[in-house]
């Protein structure tokens, strides 16, 4: 979101000194407090500044209402969270080497793959790749699954990790063992997207049978 650059002023203020009254941010951005009440009601219209509290003055004064930044108006401000994985998974990689760091993607694909939904008494292939690309989606994937001949391509055509994968191809592994865990079979990639390809595409033979879990 683009602010004007009174609001911004005003926003960046708040999240300085966490609250604020109108006079105040009236001598911040060097406006009158009714041209900065009219800022404020827009940003308050934004859900980026709270509902104004009263600030009751010791001894006597009038009171003043008092304004604060919303847990949206956090969104506003810089995030590095890629940058931060890339620095944990470096470190990672020192300290338990390569094996260890795949071996922690592993277990978390396990993990995601265990909240899928489990196989049905006779349930197609067909029926069983809906759900492998609707649990994907779910997970922020873009993707779908095609027939093509005697075979299934699944493609993932933007993937939620894909900025971390650039350094950290062991995060490919994620999507790989949950296809595989869902579909009972090893995948093959064809195609990624951290080696320039368009998607990333997984083939699959078929038949596969799949393994019905008991209630």
């Amino acid at each position: 979101m683009e602010l004007h650059q009174t609001r911004q002023k005003i926003i960046e203020y708040l999240k300085e000194k966490d609250q604020a009254t109108v006079d105040e941010l009236a001598d911040v951005v060097s406006l009158t407090p009714m041209a900065v009440r009219y800022h404020l009601n827009v940003l308050q219209k934004d859900n980026l500044i709270t509902t104004p509290a009263v600030r009751r003055p010791k001894g006597r004064g009038r009171p003043q209402q008092v304004y604060t930044l919303t847990d949206a108006a956090d969104e506003l401000f810089p995030v590095d969270y890629f940058g931060l994985t890339d620095y944990l998974l470096d470190e990672l990689s020192l300290q338990m080497g390569q094996d260890g760091v795949r071996q922690i993607f592993c277990r978390i694909a396990e993990r995601l793959a265990c909240e899928a939904p489990p196989t049905r008494p006779n349930q197609t292939i067909e029926s069983r790749l809906d759900e492998v690309v609707s649990f994907l989606k779910d997970k922020g994937f873009v993707v779908e699954w095609e027939a093509d001949g005697p075979q299934y391509l699944i493609h993932a055509y933007s993937c939620p990790y894909r900025q971390v994968a650039k350094n950290h191809e062991d995060v490919c592994l994620l999507d790989r063992q949950i296809i595989s865990s869902m579909l009972n079979t090893d995948p093959l990639r064809t195609s990624c997207l951290t080696a320039g390809n368009s998607h990333c595409t997984y083939q699959i033979s078929r038949p596969i049978e799949l393994i019905v879990e008991s209630s």
